[in-house]
């Protein structure tokens, strides 16, 4: 009973395993399922005809072998499909397979009936077949059939297929060769000689299907389906681990049954098994390591550490900005570690507008290729094997035609950046399962930095090109510039030049009014001299706005002076408000000068800053409406000189006023009640207190009032107090 346990056991733990491993790996396609069943099928065939020559009952022996022909028939059909779609789809209609397919699946069933076999007899050797019904045959000349149809489909794909294709339909072939031959010689030649079955044919027959699956397995592993190599190095590991370990216990317990005769083991013997069962678990791991070493030389010619590779990868996307070398140094990481014949990235800079190939190898597609790969890609997975192409010819031709293998797909979000490219392995091999995962985390971490680098890229190139426009800019600014400063010069100068010509005429219209005036050309009556009086002030005025023009010109030449003399201010306030009493009156206004009783006397320029007094009275009065009033205040305290005007004219708006006290600038309301002003008086007044170390002083409300003034320190400019004058 153990030999035939040890017999058919291990076949059977293999063939479930390699299924249950592939439809875990990748249950997606119609080639891993149906390679799936089909060895699920020969699984249970074997177990059924395993319970069948372990029994000693003829009723359950006869159960046990329709059971497992029943499946043995399904297991060939299986197959048969699996051939059609092992490496590629092949075209077949549906129809005709179905109708290939009906005929076994009816005769699989009736191999359960009285028509597949009648009788079974068990024996020393296991259960015989010693009668069989009329179907019997029928499902042999089957059998052979769909063999032959497996191997016709698959010679067929060999005469079409490309060289790697080929290699992995000749190891089909080779397995279902040694598991044919294997078969007929255990239940045909052997059989006939030693007239049935013994423990030997049994062995040769289901090892043979386990060699069969393991050459299959290895073919689809060539095609990178799954990683079924990390299975069988292990499963090769352990089965010569448990094998070494077996054939220990065996030779132990023969000795010790042969010591003790009749073969029995007495109860004292059972410490014995004890000791050993411990020396055999302290050997196990040491023996499983040995073994380990062995097969992972044969079965990882290709091994790598693939956190090693992330890491070293990142540390790299870190480092590099730029786009070029980061991919380079990618592309080298990969090509290291999975060794293909070439690693290549290709970029498309939707933000630059560049496209960038950079890698192992530089692949030069034409403009139609790539749109031709592009549009491909749109429709398959993250990641393309190029063998698994179906439907789509002209982009796997492109991709034949630069021998790439494997294509991976650089996503950001929802949008295609560029692909990461690899060609055939060095070693032959394909590439697993766990290579792809590998290769789509490598690509997300790709696709994230090259995006980064791409706009890294695009903010360098539009500084770039800012620079250059800020310089082209500030070349024409420099231009326009250099010749406003030659209308600025001209102008000055013909302001000068016309305020010298015009001074001396002025000043001759103005002495003769003043002589007209003072009756030196006889009497004058009131109208007379309400008129004179009118053109004084006018040319008064016209005198100032002269001295302010030249001021401004001297002030750009660097020829503003300050000439500073004694000055008692009170006076001077006075003598230019006189002036302007019957302006004022005119206007309807009621002019005040609170003049303090004493005042000391100041070191100031008096000219210049009677022509200030002048400016903000004058400004009082032409802006203030009809009724208003305006208050000159001057007051001298212990640390300071204060001179105000105060008014309850228009003010000026608020918006507006921090643009006072600029060259020209008249605010909007003040335009309008006075067209014909200049906007030099706040402006020059301004130059003239702050060269002599004074300040300005400006309150106002829009439609209230303004305050003009200034202030100086009384210790800088005083000379001596001086009692008001009688």
């Amino acid at each position: 009973m153990l030999t035939k346990i040890l017999t058919y056991l291990p076949a059977i733990i293999g063939v479930f395993s390699i299924g249950v491993f592939v439809l875990a790996n990748n249950a997606k396609t119609l080639q891993n399922r149906f390679f799936a069943v089909a060895n699920f099928l020969t699984g249970f065939w074997l177990f059924f005809l395993m319970l069948a020559d372990l029994t000693t009952n003829d009723s359950l022996a006869l159960i046990f072998t329709r059971l497992g022909l029943f499946c043995g028939q399904l297991m060939l059909l299986f197959f048969y499909f699996f051939a059609l779609q092992f490496p590629y789809k092949s075209k077949y209609s549906k129809t005709r397979q179905t109708l290939y397919a009906i005929p076994m699946i009816l005769l699989s069933i009736l191999m359960l009936t009285p028509l597949g076999v009648i009788a079974v007899e068990t024996g020393s050797a296991g259960a015989e077949i010693v009668s069989t019904g009329a179907v019997y045959t029928v499902a042999d000349a089957f059998t052979v059939g769909y063999l032959l149809l497996t191997v016709v489909v698959s010679l067929r794909k060999y005469k079409k297929s490309k060289a790697d294709q080929k290699q992995q339909i000749k190891y089909l072939l080779i397995g279902l060769g040694i598991a044919g031959i294997a078969n007929f010689v255990a239940n045909i030649v052997l059989v006939k000689l030693w007239g049935g079955t013994t423990v030997f044919t049994d062995f040769l027959s289901s090892f043979s299907i386990v060699i069969f699956s393991a050459f299959v397995a290895y073919a689809i592993v060539k095609h990178k389906l799954f990683d079924i190599r990390v299975f069988v190095a292990k499963a090769v590991a352990y089965t010569l681990s448990l094998g070494l370990l077996t054939a220990f216990f065996v030779t132990i317990t023969l000795l010790i049954s042969q010591f003790f005769a009749g073969g029995r083991v007495p109860t004292g013997t059972l410490f014995v098994f004890a000791l050993v069962s411990i020396f055999a678990a302290v050997a196990f791991q040491p023996i499983k390591k040995f073994f380990d070493k062995v097969t992972n030389r044969f079965f990882y010619r290709d091994a790598y550490d693939g956190q090693a590779l992330l890491n070293k990868l990142n540390s790299s996307l870190v480092s590099n900005a730029n786009i070029e070398p980061m991919l380079n140094d990618a592309s080298i990481i990969v090509a290291e570690n999975l060794r293909p014949d070439f690693c290549a990235f290709a970029l498309t800079g939707a933000e630059t507008g560049k496209n960038y190939v950079n890698g192992t190898k530089v692949i030069r597609a034409t403009d139609s290729e790539v749109r031709i790969v592009s549009e491909m890609t749109e429709s398959q997975d993250k990641t393309i094997a190029t063998g698994d192409l179906e439907g789509h010819r002209e982009a796997k031709s492109v991709l034949n035609k630069y021998r790439v293998e494997l294509t991976t797909k650089l996503v950001v979000g929802d949008q295609t950046i560029g692909y990461l490219m690899l060609g055939v392995r060095k070693s032959g091999s394909h590439y697993s399962q766990r290579d792809i995962q590998l290769l789509e985390t490598v690509a997300d971490s790709v696709a994230i930095a090259a995006q980064n680098a791409l706009r890294f890229e695009e903010i360098a190139q539009f500084n770039v090109e800012l620079e250059k426009k800020i310089e082209d800019a500030t070349g024409k600014l420099q231009k326009s510039n250099e010749k406003l400063k030659a209308l600025d010069e001209a102008k000055d100068e013909f302001i000068s030049m016309a305020s010298h010509q015009l001074r001396t005429p002025l000043t001759s219209v103005k002495g003769y009014i003043s002589m007209i005036l003072e009756g030196d050309a006889g009497p004058v009556n009131e109208q007379q001299k309400l008129f004179l009086d009118q053109a004084f002030i006018s040319s008064q005025r016209m005198v100032y706005l002269i001295a302010d023009l030249l001021n401004v010109s001297r002030l750009k030449t660097g020829k503003f002076i300050i000439e500073p003399k004694p000055t008692y201010l009170p006076d001077v306030i006075e003598s230019e408000i006189s002036q302007l009493y019957e302006t004022a009156k005119a206007r309807e206004l009621k002019l005040v000068f609170n003049k303090p009783k004493e005042f000391p006397t100041l070191n100031l320029d008096e000219v210049k800053t009677r022509q200030v007094i002048m400016n903000f009275t004058d400004n009082a009065i032409y802006y203030t409406p009809k009724g208003g009033k305006i208050a000159l205040n001057l007051k001298a305290t212990k640390d300071s000189i204060e001179f105000t005007v105060h008014d309850t004219g228009i003010g000026v708006p608020k918006h507006e006023q921090h643009h006072l006290f600029t060259k020209f600038y008249r605010a909007g309301n003040a335009r309008k009640a006075r067209p014909d002003g200049t906007g030099l008086g706040l402006f020059m007044g301004k130059k003239v207190i702050v060269a002599q170390g004074g300040a300005i002083l400006f309150s106002t409300e829009e439609g209230k009032g303004s305050t003009f003034g200034f202030t100086f320190p009384r210790a800088k400019l005083e000379t001596e107090s001086v009692a008001p004058k009688k």
